[in-house]
């Protein structure tokens, strides 16, 4: 009966959580990410590309966006997002890329940013920052690891070169 009964709690508790968040889908760029209810859009580029979020309370700042990268070099862009943040003041504690996405965080005056981005078709690429005080780590850091893993392409690349073989035509 108690498990039948813990089950029956569990079940309940899922969907709501999942209800907590909702999908934004960028077709422009062809990429996804879950975006957390108690974000509310308070900005949205001129381009229609991005968006800013904040909690009603204002303690945290989110942005997504789509872009193009210099030459079509995702690798470049990422390493231009990072300096730019070194520029900025942060302290850049954390750090990781591939050809295909990148991730990092720092510290400035009392504040966490973190910056997630992938690598998309045609040479763009999606990122989002979110920056909230360090006194709100244990609210944010969830929603934060949420955002990494749900931030994905939604169209698969066409190779960027092909190899076409043409025959004379014989009769």
């Amino acid at each position: 009966m108690l498990a039948r009964l813990t089950t029956l709690l569990f079940l309940s508790v899922v969907p709501a959580q999942a209800a907590d968040w909702w999908s934004y889908d960028n077709a422009h760029f062809g990429y996804a990410i879950e975006l957390p209810s108690e974000f509310r859009l308070s900005a949205r580029s001129d381009d229609g590309n991005g968006l800013t979020l904040t909690p009603a309370d204002q303690s945290a700042r989110l942005l997504v966006l789509g872009a193009n990268t210099l030459n079509g070099d995702f690798s470049a862009e990422a390493n231009i997002r990072v300096a730019r943040a070194k520029d900025e003041g942060w302290q850049i504690s954390y750090s990781k890329s591939s050809s295909r996405g990148i991730s990092f965080s720092g510290t400035r005056q009392g504040h966490i940013i973190y910056v997630r981005g992938v690598a998309l078709c045609n040479g763009a690429a999606a990122f989002f920052q979110m920056d909230y005080p360090k006194a709100s780590m244990q609210r944010y850091d969830a929603v934060v690891m949420r955002l990494v893993r749900s931030l994905h392409p939604t169209k698969k690349c066409a190779p960027t070169t092909q190899i076409v073989k043409s025959f004379p035509v014989t009769g």
